[in-house]
């Protein structure tokens, strides 16, 4: 009877650990299995990689794509200037040596960013321009260029340019020369009214007649 009881005892033993073990890679196998998603299927994970090296690759074209834009103005040397998409302004003209002293930087937004083919102008003292965006100039550069073309530009018209104006006649026209030769020339349209004989009511005669640049 005790032979019988030793055996038994001996075999539940042997038996535990080997049930033991059985669990144990039954719990091993359900945890792979848990891990394992359905939804991700070797063709699927390819194609996600596939899309993730696309998007990197278009994400690359953008950073590499190049911009030309043309500055003018009070820059140290205006010209054409070519830069990476998303570039400021300020980037364009420091590759033109900076503005000059006659810069106007309360006019000028130098934190915007460029778009290719376009024309940016940094604005001199006393110098107005006129477009939605600072040192921008958009579609309407061609018929502001015009304008102005027509205007008497009081620093280098002759005596009889400036004889044309209202309210100027030759003597007039004289004492402007005569000003800009001994004071230099007009920073503002308005700095003219410093010419004796000319007022308020022939300033405002002529102010949308008459330039500085």
């Amino acid at each position: 009877m005790n032979k019988k009881k030793i055996i038994i005892f001996a075999l539940i033993l042997l038996i535990c650990p080997t049930l033991l073990i059985i669990k144990d890679g039954l719990i091993s196998k359900e945890e792979v299995y848990v891990l394992t998603d359905d939804k991700n299927s070797p063709q699927e994970l390819s194609n996600k990689k596939s899309s993730n090296t696309n998007i990197k690759k278009e994400a690359s074209n953008i950073s590499n794509k190049e911009i030309t834009v043309y500055v003018s103005g009070a820059v140290k040397k205006a010209g054409v200037v070519t830069l990476k998409a998303g570039d400021r302004l300020a980037k364009a003209v420091e590759k033109l040596g900076g503005t000059t002293k006659k810069a106007d930087l309360n006019q000028v937004n130098l934190a915007i960013r460029l778009e290719d083919e376009k024309h940016y102008i940094i604005p001199k003292l006393g110098e107005k321009i006129s477009n939605e965006d600072s040192a921008k100039v958009d579609n309407n550069t061609s018929q502001s260029s015009s304008e102005e073309s027509n205007k008497v530009n009081i620093n280098t018209a002759t005596i009889e340019q400036l004889d044309k104006l209202p309210g100027v006649g030759e003597a007039t026209a004289n004492k402007i020369v005569n000003h800009r030769s001994e004071n230099g020339n007009f920073k503002s349209v308005e700095e003219i009214k410093n010419v004796n004989g000319i007022g308020d009511k022939k300033f405002e005669d002529m102010k949308e007649l008459i330039c500085v640049n």
